[in-house]
């Protein structure tokens, strides 16, 4: 608001420029007047003078730069634009009408034939939008308002009828907020939400965790979650086929309202490929039949994996980790023994190595490396080495495993560029760690109990009832607490600081690859009356988790590999190669290239940049919009091979029947759209509201008369007749 003394100058500028305005018309006169006095009265001098009196003032006036302003009436009408969700979701039937389930499909077409519209004040025009589902069965509510907003600049309203289910791009809420920001809240949007906002009777199965390729011989666990939506406890039939054939199954007691977390283990003594399909069979009265099955594909192959074990003196968890390993067909172990008794570097069996690769290309070989109580010290790891390690965890997706030891010789790599990849903070003052008179237990955390790294028994029940049951340890490493980003799977039973339960099992990403941290080197004893059962369970899993992602896709000189491993429909992927020459040095090329076939026979072809040259490695993303199977087939830059990965992407296309209506969503998008939200039988209402909206501002036009070309124009005409005039008079 301005303040008095801004009025009041305001005004006084006014008075000052009306008196100077003044004055300077009479001066104009005064002269004028002398001039015709001086040239004896004569008529031709009058006529100029007076001409030029006239101009004076005209160009007085124009200083002040009059204008004149009116209106014009808009016969124009505004658009009521209805959006009709057509989407799968609506054919859900849980509309009750006397006692009859009605689909909200069906409700959604009487509100757009409701005689009620026809009360629409002519001012307006109903304008009908269907939101169709994409050919994925994407279902974009907010690209819907979106794109009606663009294509109806006059509308004065948007009315939404849906049941608020989407699954792709923004959401509604946010586009109705932009429409309402950008259209200054004269279009608001309104919602008529349809359906019932709780769960009709289903079972439905939720997941089947598949894993992409699993190895010949080696059991294959699938997690499954499945949820009953029934109002009364049920028991539940879970299948497991294999290409058509039911190989398993599990009767389970769901609560109402409940769910079940349970897994299947699978396994193959034959290569090759072979689809996976867990189901529970269709109960009656269920609303959706739809979500009782998940069918995926697994590649079964008959593969090496390297492992590297790094330690300095043989103590036991070293020596039965190291014989297990050898015992497995599937693993091809070597081992780096730094015995500070021993004349040079090894131990003398085929397995030990004498040095440290040499060749960047056979370290790189190796898919997990186990650094045993080692570190940067003289006749050990060197600095150069560490940085060397860190590039193949990052880069080349190698898994790296810690475990340190009674020494105390792993603090020496936290001030190397390993530092950075541990997964918890050493404590500084007990580089030794900590010993105890009376065994120590783990504790497993919440993750812990769901991850497949600590299954130490198929059944998830008797798994923690294991991990309680395992020998205990009386030495553990001295950690402080676990860094950001990394997950805590088991805890000290006991020991415990200012930080809580001191971690001692940790994983952590790192770049490409994982790092794991075992904060204790007794899990040889868990062997005590079981031999291996537990104690080689759980590093096998350790490894072949590990493993994973860099053994998607291999070949003699490139790696092709993608996260996530399980991609959701509509997920981004992102693909990652490792591509070297055939003599062994990484590639130098700028990009390379993967051909992408959808599982509907599309081809794309997909630009991988270079992102480190070191290593040779390419990334790019690329969206999955279709359920089923990808081929990626990567091509060397620059020699004739290929490699080629499955990428099975999960999701049942299209959105589900039976989920609850989505009325959160559909009063928050009236909310934020200033509009409001009606049912279904409140049509008339809504019309009632319609015709309510005050008529169209009336459209002002301005005439500026000081810069119009009219004016402008005969002013110049005016100087024209004043110098005519003038000769015409003469000299004056």
């Amino acid at each position: 608001m301005r303040s008095l003394v801004d009025v009041a100058d305001a005004d006084a500028g006014a008075i000052v420029m009306v008196l100077i305005s003044g004055a300077s018309i009479l001066a104009v006169v005064w002269f004028a007047w002398l001039a015709w006095k001086r040239s004896g009265r004569r008529v031709r001098v009058a006529v100029v003078e007076a001409l030029r009196v006239g101009l004076v003032t005209a160009a007085i006036i124009l200083l002040w730069q009059p204008e004149t302003t009116y209106r014009v009436d808009s016969d124009r009408k505004g658009d009521v634009v209805v959006l009709i969700d057509r989407t799968g979701s609506m054919q859900t039937a849980d509309v009750q009408i006397e006692r009859e389930a009605v689909a909200r499909n069906q409700i959604a077409d009487s509100i757009v034939n409701d005689p009620a519209w026809e009360q629409l004040d002519h001012r307006f025009e109903k304008v009908d939008v269907a939101v169709a589902e994409a050919d994925d069965g994407g279902s974009d509510l907010g690209g819907a308002l979106d794109r009606a907003a663009e294509r109806h600049q006059s509308a004065v309203a948007f009315v939404l009828v849906s049941d608020g289910d989407f699954n792709r791009g923004p959401s509604p809420a946010q586009a109705a907020a932009e429409l309402a920001a950008r259209r200054g809240g004269r279009a608001r949007v309104h919602t008529v939400p349809l359906g019932s906002p709780d769960r009709l009777p289903d079972i439905e199965l939720v997941s089947a965790d598949v894993p992409t390729f699993g190895v010949v011989g080696k059991p294959v666990r699938i997690p499954l979650t499945i949820r009953n939506w029934y109002d009364q406890m049920r028991d539940v039939s879970v299948q497991l086929r294999e290409d058509g054939s039911q190989v398993d199954s599990q009767q389970v007691t769901i609560d109402r309202g409940g769910r079940f977390d349970g897994a299947f283990v699978w396994q193959s003594e034959q290569p090759g490929t072979f689809a996976i399909s867990v189901e529970t069979p269709v109960q009656d009265s269920e609303t959706n039949r739809e979500n009782n099955q998940l069918t995926k594909t697994i590649e079964i192959r008959e593969e090496k994996l390297r492992v590297l074990i790094v330690e300095a003196e043989p103590r036991w968890e070293y020596r039965y980790l190291r014989n297990a390993l050898l015992r497995d067909p599937g693993i091809d172990v070597s081992c780096l023994l730094f015995h500070p008794q021993l004349p040079g570097v090894g131990g003398g069996g085929e397995d030990y190595l004498a040095s440290w690769p040499a060749d960047p290309a056979e370290l790189a070989s190796y898919d997990v490396i186990f650094l045993g109580d080692v570190g940067v010290v003289e006749g050990q790891l060197t600095v150069q080495q560490c940085a060397q390690m860190r590039g193949l965890v990052e880069q080349q997706a190698v898994g790296l495993v810690l475990m340190p030891g009674m020494r105390g010789r792993q603090a020496s790599l936290v001030s190397s560029d390993l530092g950075d990849l541990f997964p918890v903070l050493l404590d500084a003052s007990a580089p030794q760690g900590v010993g105890n008179s009376a065994p120590g237990a783990f504790a497993l955390t919440g993750p812990g109990r769901r991850s497949l790294l600590t299954t130490l028994d198929d059944d998830p029940q008797s798994n923690w009832a294991v991990w309680e049951s395992l020998p205990g340890f009386y030495w553990h490493a001295a950690v402080t607490r676990a860094k950001a980003g990394s997950e805590v799977l088991a805890v000290h039973a006991e020991s415990s600081n200012q930080y809580g339960r001191v971690p001692l099992l940790v994983t952590r990403p790192a770049g490409a690859g994982k790092v794991l941290f075992m904060g204790s080197d007794a899990a040889w004893r868990w062997r005590m009356g079981v031999e291996d059962k537990y104690h080689y369970r759980f590093w096998g899993q350790v490894i072949r988790w590990m493993a994973y992602q860099r053994n998607m896709a291999v070949g003699q000189t490139m790696r092709l590999s993608y996260r996530p491993d399980q991609p959701q429909l509509g997920e981004t992927v992102t693909l990652r190669a490792s591509v070297m020459t055939s003599n062994g040095a990484p590639s130098q090329a700028d990009v390379a290239t993967v051909e992408l076939v959808s599982p509907a026979g599309g081809s794309e072809s997909v630009k991988l940049e270079r992102q480190d040259s070191q290593w040779g490695v390419f990334v790019a993303q690329t969206q999955v919009d279709q359920s089923g199977v990808y081929t990626a087939t990567l091509r060397h830059p620059s020699e004739a091979s290929t490699v080629t990965a499955r990428i099975a992407v999960g999701g049942r296309a299209g959105e589900q029947l039976g989920r609850p209506a989505r009325w959160d969503i559909m009063r928050e998008v009236a909310r934020v759209g200033r509009g409001q939200t009606f049912t279904s039988n409140q049509i008339p209402k809504l019309v009632d509201r319609l015709n309510r909206l005050p008529p169209d501002p009336s459209t002002t036009r301005r005439i500026q008369w000081w810069n119009h070309p009219a004016v402008l124009s005969a002013m110049i005409a005016g100087l024209t007749l004043f110098w005519i005039a003038r000769k015409w008079a003469g000299a004056v």
